[in-house]
């Protein structure tokens, strides 16, 4: 049935009226039971401590630049994990008094989860965090607390220098290690340079201006070479001209020579004498004596081998030809020695070429064993000079002079208890009180089909309510409730006086 807030304000008034002995009813118990619940909440009492904790840890500054060290952001969560560790949870269950009773492993268990959900680790600035513990005991409150930052700062302490020694362990292996590797680099490299005495600084400089010289050595011989050919064919050709013209100059040559000088004499002098002249017979008889001593010479011997010989001797008799013959001669050793001096040149080449390819092995050779000494010389010194840092960082940590933890805000005893008071539940009592019954009409209202308002008929059925005819009470039902509404505020009062009684009483710290 949809009502309007004003008819649902009319029929819960009337329902609680109708309904009173409920309502005051549930009104007295639950006030009663907030009481109760009240006198049996346990008192909760506070206490917390802040600690200061520098943002470095010793292994930054000393690994920057070799290695990146975990840093931890979060200070709280790694607090908390350092907190409720065994070992400091154990100090605390023995300073805390929960081991006088010698629990058994099931209620010890059950002891460090209530300390764990009852202590509360938070961050209050980039260095700073807090530790809340709460529990019914003020003094123990206080001694836990004060016993939590206690054994945190010790725990921390103890865990600093262990990484400061933890740092100088592991940059003295390093430095060991890289030591050994350091005096292996420098036995290669002293074996190398033993073993190949080339393998130095600038020997590929040096073969390279070397096969260059050899290079232009060949390149300018192979010159000289081909120059002192042409020299040679132009000789030998001069040579066999010479020869050539020194064969017509042979004995024969030589007749023929002067016949034919004899006959153009004769034709000269024919034409102005005459045959009988005695200077043309004179000519005649010195033409006829010619022809016979060229028949003559002819006769001699093998006409063939004679003209060879002949003409070979009176080559070899001729001084041109022998200054030819030097000149050939010392061209044709030039030749050899050009010849010689470019295979030298070559075999020298191939010599240089064979070396530098060793050489160039061992330059790669010789590069990385360099390379590999020289990174690992600075890496060591280095880690040597990275050792001394962490010396003294771990000598300052066993002196306790680089301590950078500290109580920023000391636990104090709690005086009052914390959360919910007895207040706060005779408050809620009253409120509770009121609107659960309210709460319980109205729900009986929303699911009760009963009609309880006039204009629901007219809304329902289309048809207008003339009068609405009230309950008429008789005197002897006035007379009842007179009596019950007396009963029921007795029962309020009661209520209202205990609830106020027990305030007083706890407030005085009687209760």
């Amino acid at each position: 049935m949809q009502m309007y807030p004003e008819q649902i304000a009319k029929a819960l008034v009337n329902e609680s009226f109708n309904s009173r002995r409920f309502v005051v009813g549930a009104f007295v118990v639950v006030n009663v039971a907030m009481l109760i619940a009240g006198l049996l909440w346990p008192k909760g009492y506070t206490a917390s401590t802040s600690i200061f904790i520098d943002d470095k840890n010793i292994i930054q500054p000393l690994m920057q630049g070799a290695a990146v060290a975990t840093e931890v952001a979060d200070r709280a969560r790694n607090a908390r994990e350092i907190i409720f560790g065994h070992k400091i949870m154990d100090r605390v269950l023995d300073h805390g008094g929960w081991m006088a009773k010698n629990p058994s492993p099931e209620e010890l268990e059950r002891i460090v989860a209530g300390i764990k959900k009852r202590t509360k680790i938070s961050s209050v600035g980039k260095s700073i965090f807090k530790i809340e513990y709460r529990d019914d005991n003020p003094e123990r409150t206080f001694r836990t607390t004060q016993k939590f930052a206690e054994l945190f700062i010790q725990e921390s302490i103890a865990a600093k220098a262990a990484e400061s020694r933890a740092a100088f362990d592991f940059i003295e292996q390093q430095a060991q290690e890289y030591y050994q590797k350091l005096t292996k680099a420098e036995l290669e490299l002293k074996q190398l340079r033993s073993s190949n005495l080339d393998a130095r600084a600038g020997s590929d400089a040096e073969l390279s201006v070397r096969l260059k010289e050899l290079q232009l050595l060949i390149a300018r011989t192979t010159q000289e070479l081909r120059e002192a050919e042409i020299m040679r064919a132009s000789l030998e050709q001069q040579a066999a001209s010479e020869a050539e013209r020194t064969a017509e100059f042979m004995r024969e040559g030589q007749y023929r020579a002067r016949m034919t000088e004899l006959q153009s004499k004769l034709d000269t002098l024919r034409l102005s004498y005459l045959d009988t002249h005695p200077d043309i017979i004179h000519i005649k008889h010195q033409i006829e004596n010619l022809n016979e001593r060229i028949k003559a010479e002819r006769e001699q011997g093998d006409g063939k081998r004679t003209d060879r010989v002949r003409a070979e001797a009176a080559v070899v008799n001729n001084p041109v030809y022998q200054q030819l013959r030097r000149g050939l001669a010392q061209n044709e050793a030039t030749i050899q020695a050009l010849k010689a001096r470019i295979a030298e040149g070559q075999r020298e080449l191939q010599r240089e070429v064979s070396r530098g390819k060793a050489l160039h092995s061992s330059d790669a050779r010789l590069a990385e064993l360099t390379r590999d000494y020289q990174g690992n010389r600075d890496i060591y010194q280095d880690l040597m000079r990275r050792r001394e840092n962490a010396r003294v960082s771990m000598n300052l940590d066993s002196e306790r002079q680089g301590l950078t933890l500290k109580i920023q805000e000391p636990a104090v005893l709690p005086v009052g208890p914390t959360g919910l008071r007895f207040l706060h539940f005779v408050i809620g009592g009253l409120l509770l009180g009121i609107l659960i019954p309210v709460a319980l009409v109205y729900a009986r209202l929303e699911l009760d089909p009963r009609i309880r308002v006039g204009e629901a008929i007219a809304k329902a059925h289309k048809v207008p309510v003339v009068v609405v005819v009230p309950h008429l009470w008789s005197k002897t039902e006035l007379k009842g409730l007179r009596w019950e509404f007396q009963i029921l505020a007795v029962a309020v009062g009661a209520t209202l006086m205990l609830s106020a009684t027990l305030s007083v009483l706890r407030a005085v710290k009687v209760l």
